[in-house]
C-alpha cells in the first residue's frame, strides 16, 4: 500500500466522519423530537403535556445545534486550577468514616 493510497483512505474516513457528525447533529434531533412530542400527544391527549414537550424536545434541539458555545461557556465558568477531588467516605465503622480504599480517617 502505497502513501498516496493510505492519505486518500484517510481522506475518505475524514469526509465520512464528518457526514456523520452532520446526520447526528441536524438530522437525527429534530426528527426524534417530533416522535417524541407524537409519542406524549399520542400517550396522554394532553395538550399543556405535549406543549411542555414541544419545549424540551426544542431545548434539547437547541443545546445541540449549540454545542461549542455552551462548552465554551461552561469551560470559563469552571475554575480547574485549584480544585481538589473530596474524599466521600464509602461507610461508617466504629463511628469514623472509612473510604472505599479501606483507609479509615
Amino acid at each position: 500500500m502505497n502513501i498516496v493510497m493510505a492519505a486518500g483512505v484517510l481522506g475518505d474516513f475524514k469526509l465520512m466522519s464528518a457526514d456523520v457528525k452532520d446526520i447526528l447533529v441536524n438530522l437525527l434531533p429534530p426528527i426524534f423530537g417530533a416522535a417524541f412530542v407524537l409519542w406524549v400527544w399520542g400517550n396522554t391527549k394532553s395538550p399543556l403535556k405535549t406543549f411542555v414537550a414541544c419545549i424540551a424536545a426544542g431545548a434539547i434541539w437547541w443545546g445541540i445545534a449549540n454545542m461549542d458555545i455552551l462548552r465554551d461557556k461552561t469551560g470559563e465558568d469552571i475554575n480547574r486550577d485549584k480544585t481538589a477531588a473530596a474524599v466521600v467516605p464509602s461507610r461508617i465503622v466504629e463511628g469514623r468514616p472509612v473510604v472505599a480504599g479501606g483507609e479509615q480517617q
